[in-house]
């Protein structure tokens, strides 16, 4: 067999394929959700024409019409759960648990459609998996995840990209993966220790910045004036000025006037006209009572003059937020590094598992060679993610562009790609009901 390498070629642009998607976003809005089928087929038939193979392009050949349908009743089914969810939970787990059943079918319903629907040189590819195969696949192994506490999740992974490959087929011939479960496992574990890691240095900052800030805070009152310190004003037993009561024996002294206070007296001063009670003061108690007044003023203003806190100092304390533009610039930082992070376990994991899917795939006498990087991939998701941000959107295309030439240029075929040994077959077309309910309800039935 020969080891002559044939790269995977991607010739999409974004300005072209903006035009198409902008296009698809406004009919699809205007036409409430129908031109949406028409959307889909426009879309994958220029990312299949635009990925060559030895010069020559793919193509996608399914009927709007076809995907209209099977929309429609994925729709009707889901507007169905909606309402039986409000007014019938029963029936609403009813229609949950046969859909979770009927999943096996959707999977290989939509698999078949997109297969037969797809073709490389005039020669159609299909799919020819079966219901059982599928439920014990989708059903079965998943199930022991949950007896397992999630450790057979590899070897489910394995399982499941298996029965996806192994079933494709490009004319009469099969795909056949050949990946082992415990290279799934070791993909797996490695990623097990950034999590890990993740949450520790979580619960140190969760704990270290509070207990930081909380410590200079106090440290920074000390040296405070004493109105900043005080936490209350003066009580009052009215919120007019009338309503301040009456002590006797008062003094000078905040302690002296609060320890004084008697309640009964307060009880029958507040029968008395705010008039009546300012007459009744002695020369002493009037002067007592015009002090604290202006007292209770002079805190009312400067409580006034003392900023608000915003999040970060409701969040870290007072201290954080005298930091300024350094903590905005920390958060971002933050806000930055846990990004990378999270974008690091989806790259690592992707990379990995389509390097040992691909790298373990043969087609009759070819082979397949993917050499996809978590670095790459990383810089990718974050870029793509801030000029998402930026552009509010608008720079879908120019995203959708950039990864699908990435991934597609990261494969190649070995081996002697002579087109002529395939030999194509005619099937009855499919229809789309089950790769509708499968978009409707979420579920990943991608092959590759």
């Amino acid at each position: 067999m020969s080891e002559n390498q044939t790269p995977v070629v991607f010739t999409g642009n974004a300005g072209e394929y903006f035009g198409i998607w902008i296009v698809n976003l406004l009919l699809s809005i205007v036409t409430l959700g129908i031109y949406s089928a028409w959307a889909k087929v426009r879309r994958k038939k220029y990312f299949y024409n635009n990925t060559l193979v030895d010069g020559v392009g793919f193509d996608y050949h399914a009927n709007p019409i076809s995907i209209l349908k099977g929309r429609i009743i994925a729709f009707v089914l889901f507007v169905a759960y909606s309402i039986l969810s409000k007014f019938s939970p029963l029936l609403a787990g009813i229609l949950i648990f046969t859909f979770m059943l009927a999943l096996p079918w959707i999977v290989v319903r939509g698999m078949t459609f997109n297969a037969r629907n797809s073709s490389h040189r005039g020669l159609r590819f299909d799919f020819d998996g079966k219901y059982g195969q599928a439920a014990l696949v989708f059903i079965g192994y998943t199930l022991l995840i949950f007896v397992t506490l999630g450790l057979a999740l590899p070897f489910v992974a394995q399982r499941s990209r298996k029965f996806v490959f192994d079933h494709h087929k490009f004319g009469l011939s099969h795909f056949q993966m050949n990946a082992l479960v415990k290279d799934f496992y070791i993909i797996y574990l490695k990623i097990l220790a950034i999590p890990l890691a993740i949450a520790l240095i979580g619960i140190l900052a969760a704990v270290a910045l509070p207990s930081y800030s909380k410590y200079k805070t106090s440290h920074v009152s000390l040296n405070q004036p004493q109105h900043i310190k005080q936490a209350s004003v003066i009580e009052s037993a009215d919120t007019s000025v009338g309503g301040f009561i009456r002590v006797a024996n008062v003094t000078t002294t905040d302690n002296a006037i609060t320890d004084q206070t008697n309640a009964e007296t307060t009880a029958n001063q507040k029968t008395l006209s705010d008039e009546d009670y300012l007459k009744n003061l002695t020369q002493a108690e009037r002067a007592d009572y015009d002090a604290l007044v202006k007292k209770y003023d002079d805190q009312a203003k400067q409580a006034e003059n003392i900023p608000k806190q915003n999040l970060i100092e409701k969040m870290f304390g007072s201290f954080a937020g005298k930091l300024g533009p350094m903590m905005y610039a920390l958060f971002f930082g933050i806000a930055l590094l846990y990004g990378t992070v999270i974008f690091s376990i989806s790259a690592y994991l992707q990379s990995r598992i389509q390097n040992l899917v691909w790298n373990n795939t043969t087609l009759e006498q070819v082979k397949f060679f993917s050499n996809q990087r978590m670095r790459d991939l990383v810089m990718l998701y974050l870029t793509n993610t801030i000029v998402l941000i930026f552009t509010i959107g608008l720079a879908t295309p120019w995203a959708q562009i950039r990864m699908a030439r990435y991934r597609i240029e990261r494969l190649a075929l070995s081996g002697e790609t002579d087109w002529d040994k395939f030999v194509g077959e005619k099937k009855i077309a499919t229809r789309a009901i089950g790769e509708e309910v499968a978009d409707m309800f979420d579920v990943d039935i991608s092959f590759g």
